[in-house]
């Protein structure tokens, strides 16, 4: 399709849109705040500078899902086992999550995904825990959904929320590979009906707000629907993504479902100058421990507990010299960090 814009920030996320880029519309709407944030922010990703405090607090509400897709380790509880240590479908109370906005607020984070490996809209009253995040003051807040739970009650009160991202993960074009992919799903026609309800209801109420969009995770079981997939979409949403396959873990092998034109030099990076930014962007608090990846394998990388502050996590000792550490470009020094970057395609 002609004239559309693509960018990334990885090389491994592809967005698409007819618009200008998604970043930039959101600076339309919101103005020189979300400039400065996103500025900053990039300043951040290429590793010159260090903040206070996170720019990016990720947070594992819960790990359940009711999808069992095969190419996410949510399809596999003993495998979750082992890397949430035992503990899993642990929801996040609300007066947690509260405990945790409260002190992002208080430091002027400005992001905040208060998802993780799950479906979030199975949370009674998620709605709320956006606008908790909103009334804060936080100004980018994001989810990722299968859009299975997603009623015309639940879309208003989404828009309603302050919501700044909605990104529905769908991997399929046609009826047929969704069913493969998105194990246990409900059919395709029904999910897309969902977000054609929310979509309607955005215009028709005006809201500028949440950008919206759509999500394929490119696999073998897949790849002859991307470009179907985005045909389909790309005039009915903000921006449509094309991720590149990457193992949930290294306890299994997930070889089958890389897709063909990601080749093994691609799959497997042994360049010594890659640096990571996830030390630098972020914190993710899964269960009651504070990590510096988003990687549910990153147990090895936890700098802190929750009940210690998330301050005092990003401060600690190790958190700074993992940032030191990617800085140089030693990612090699941390066994966690070598195998997620020398086992997946990590060009950036």
């Amino acid at each position: 399709m002609e004239n559309l814009k693509s960018y990334s920030t990885d090389n491994k996320v592809i967005h698409k849109s007819k618009e200008q880029n998604i970043n930039d519309k959101l600076i339309s709407i919101l103005g020189s705040g979300f400039a400065e944030y996103r500025k900053k922010w990039d300043a951040v990703n290429r590793l010159e500078l260090v903040t206070d405090f996170p720019m990016f607090l990720h947070l594992d509400m819960h790990q359940y899902c009711n999808y069992k897709c095969p190419h996410c380790n949510i399809s596999d509880e003993k495998l979750l086992l082992k890397q949430f240590e035992g503990q899993i479908n642990l929801e996040m109370d609300f007066e947690k999550y509260k405990r945790i906005v409260d002190e992002g607020s208080n430091y002027s984070c400005p992001s905040i995904e208060p998802q993780g490996t799950n479906e979030p809209l199975l949370i009674k009253d998620f709605h709320k825990y956006i606008k908790y995040a909103y009334d804060k003051n936080f100004i980018d807040i994001m989810i990722n959904t299968n859009g299975s739970p997603l009623t015309a009650r639940r879309s208003q009160e989404l828009l309603d929320s302050g919501l700044t991202r909605l990104r529905f993960s769908l991997d399929a074009a046609t009826p047929e590979t969704y069913k493969k992919v998105r194990v246990g799903s409900l059919p395709l026609a029904k999910i897309i009906k969902n977000i054609e309800t929310f979509l309607e209801l955005k215009e028709k109420g005006g809201y500028k707000l949440p950008v919206t969009g759509v999500s394929m995770c490119v696999m073998k079981g897949n790849q002859h629907e991307v470009k179907l997939f985005e045909e389909f979409w790309i005039n009915k949403v903000d921006m449509v993504t094309f991720q590149a396959f990457t193992p949930p873990t290294y306890d299994k092998d997930y070889s089958d479902f890389y897709p063909d034109e990601l080749s093994l030099k691609d799959r497997i990076s042994t360049r010594k100058d890659f640096k990571c930014p996830q030390p630098f962007q972020r914190v993710v608090l899964r269960n009651d421990n504070i990590t510096a990846c988003c990687n549910t394998y990153s147990n090895q990388l936890k700098i802190g507990k929750l009940e210690d502050g998330i301050y005092n996590a990003w401060n600690s000792d190790f958190a700074k010299k993992l940032r030191e550490m990617h800085k140089c470009g030693k990612y090699y020094e941390n066994p966690t960090c070598k195998a997620c970057v020398e086992g997946t395609s990590s060009s950036q």
